[in-house]
């Protein structure tokens, strides 16, 4: 019998996991991959990246999916439980180019809203980052310690 690995830490995936995609673009000859740069506002409030067309669907029919999915539930306890996820990618892929549009449309100005605030705003050094990681690190401590 082989005895089980102690799972790794977090860290020591991620780090594992750069050594790997360093190694592979050494191999491939290219340069490794940047990080995306993250913008913050005159506030220094890191901006929120654009939503794509199909989350919108998801955050606007989400009340309704689950409601439904509750309703088949209690008529039906026995059947297995369809995950809210699986139900919106059925919903969305049956959904007619007309239907989608209203959805892109959103996305394209979410898209505008982003870069015209990426454009207005400034690159966020990897110490801020680490400084506004922190805070919202605190913070949900804070609100966690409320609940208990």
């Amino acid at each position: 019998k082989k005895a089980k690995k102690a799972p790794k830490a977090p860290k020591e995936k991620k780090e594992k996991k750069e050594k790997a995609s360093k190694k592979r673009a050494a191999d491939d000859g290219a340069e490794p991959k940047a990080k995306k740069q993250k913008y913050k506002d005159a506030s220094g409030n890191l901006i929120k990246a654009p939503v794509s067309a199909y989350m919108h669907y998801c955050g606007e029919n989400r009340a309704r999916v689950r409601e439904e999915l509750a309703a088949e539930q209690a008529a039906n306890p026995e059947a297995e439980a369809v995950k809210e996820m699986c139900r919106f990618g059925e919903e969305w892929k049956a959904l007619d180019e007309e239907g989608k549009k209203k959805y892109e449309d959103l996305a394209a100005e979410d898209k505008t809203r982003y870069e015209e605030a990426c454009a207005a705003g400034t690159v966020a050094t990897e110490e801020e980052l680490a400084q506004i990681k922190a805070a919202e690190k605190k913070a949900n401590s804070k609100a966690k310690k409320q609940y208990k």
